[in-house]
């Protein structure tokens, strides 16, 4: 028995090691043993408060919670498998080393699968612990989107004017503003529009919320809107004030010169135009160009808003131009003489007419009309015969003219040759009134004509019952020279 199992025994042995190998090959061919891929798998972490209770948050780094595995077992076994059936934990009470890693253990729902046979990504999560902190926000509302025409949203209130954020120091500073962002396309009337909270750091980028908690609202706030009705206005703006010597006023132009304002409809109709007060702008004593900014804003009406608060500065723009001169000659008869004593005319002798230099800019002297430039000469003081120098009084039919020098006309004072008034005086009081009265309204129409007029027949054109008296006394006169 023994010699029949020793005969041959290495070719016993090489047929027992090929069947054994044909049985594998058979066994592999209908269920191997192989390996399959999962992903991503969702690492969970556990006792968060081991940091949480210290006044600290965590942060994982580099997307380090998410990771895949490669598992090992027959094709029948992992071919039933999802990623699903797996389950990934750190641990940060037992499995936390050096602070920032945290060990990752997976296990498989199927007990077919052991640990032993699932190769990890990775086997830590990565992570950075720092202080907590907590701050208030204010919300402010933003608007996306462009409001039907002629209207535009008035007041925009959120349901919670501020809000509260907790989570990472380092990652609450990089918050600057907190947005809740509505759309309000084609709104034409009030409502309550739903928004999106945007928290946004000093570069206006979206911060990374996920390690952030909100107190009050997660998921957006309801916005309430008002609208308002636009109307696009003129502006009015002026000035006061005088330019320096030798300089005149000569332009004001502004940018914009119209602006969309609005408001209630009620009160929005009633406006027309956004006119400015002249002290806005003051150009007192200026001998250049000037330009300024102005808030347009403290001049609006009440219950009237811009429609763009960029309208609120407009630039004033002031030109003044130096003055030049012009030579206006101005008969002497048509000076108007005022206080010829009673009984006396003025001779101007050979001087035919005066010369005044009026000043203004180009376009004021061209467009100035001669005719409505009115010189007097007043007699006041001037009671007895002889020669005097007198400044004339001018009046322009504008005051943007002025004399460059002031005008001096000599003349002569002599008696009235009118026969006339002489016996009126002498024969007959009442005359004498008629005359005066004569005079006095002719020595406002000015001229040499003027003091002519002074006769006994004016004086009867202004009064006839003085005419009337004073051939009365020439009569009387004559009556005595004869006896």
């Amino acid at each position: 028995m023994k010699k029949m199992l020793t005969n041959n025994l290495g070719l016993k042995l090489l047929s027992v090691v090929a069947a054994i190998m044909l049985w594998l090959i058979v066994v592999n061919l209908d269920d191997p043993y192989t390996y399959r891929d999962f992903s991503p798998i969702q690492v969970t972490m556990l006792n968060e408060n081991v940091v949480t209770d210290q006044g600290k948050v965590y942060r994982i780094e580099d997307n380090s919670d998410v990771i895949s595995l490669r598992v090992w077992g027959k094709k029948s076994v992992l071919n039933g498998l999802e990623a699903d059936n797996f389950t990934a934990t750190a641990d940060m009470e037992k499995n936390i080393k050096y602070d920032n890693l945290v060990g990752i253990e997976v296990s498989c729902s199927d007990k077919n699968i052991r640990t032993a046979d699932i190769i990890k990504s990775r086997e830590n999560v990565v992570i950075s612990v720092e202080d907590a902190s907590s701050e208030q926000f204010n919300v402010i509302v933003k608007q996306n989107g462009k409001e039907a025409d002629g209207y535009l949203i008035g007041t925009a209130l959120p349901e919670q004017s501020m809000i509260q954020i907790s989570g990472p120091a380092s990652v609450i500073a990089k918050i600057k503003r907190v947005e809740v962002e509505i759309k309000v396309t084609g709104v034409n009337s009030d409502r309550v529009i739903h928004g999106k909270l945007n928290v946004l750091d000093s570069n206006g980028e979206a911060v990374d919320t996920t390690y952030l908690e909100y107190t009050g609202k997660t998921d957006g706030m309801d916005v309430t809107i008002t609208m308002l009705r636009t109307k696009t206005v003129p502006l009015k703006i002026g000035h006061t004030g005088t330019p320096g010597d030798g300089y005149s006023f000569s332009s004001i132009s502004y940018k914009p010169e119209s602006v969309q304002i609005a408001g209630a409809s009620d009160v929005i109709s009633g406006v027309s135009a956004i006119t400015v007060p002249d002290e806005a702008v003051d150009i007192e004593g200026i001998t250049e160009n000037q330009q300024q900014t102005i808030d347009i804003t403290p001049y609006l009406p009440d219950g009237i808003r811009l429609a763009d608060d960029a309208d609120a500065s407009v630039a004033i723009s002031v030109e003044v131009e130096k003055k030049q001169g012009k030579t206006v000659r101005i008969p002497v008869s048509d000076i108007g003489l005022k206080n010829v004593p009673r009984g006396y005319e003025v001779d101007f002798g050979d001087v035919d007419e005066i010369e005044l230099i009026v000043t203004g800019t180009s376009a004021e002297l061209a467009a100035l009309n001669t005719d409505e430039i009115a010189v007097s000469l007043d007699l006041d003081g001037c009671s007895r015969a002889g020669t005097y120098t007198q400044k004339v009084e001018v009046t322009f039919p504008d005051t943007v003219y002025s004399l460059m020098d002031d005008v001096e006309v000599e003349f002569e004072l002599v008696k009235s040759k009118s026969t006339g008034n002489s016996s009126g005086s002498t024969g007959n009081t009442s005359g004498v009134s008629g005359n005066t009265s004569g005079v006095s309204g002719n020595t406002t129409t000015g001229g040499s004509t003027s003091g002519e007029s002074s006769s006994g027949d004016s004086s009867g054109t202004e009064n006839g019952s003085g005419s009337d008296s004073g051939t009365s006394g020439e009569e009387k006169k004559d009556d005595s020279a004869t006896e």
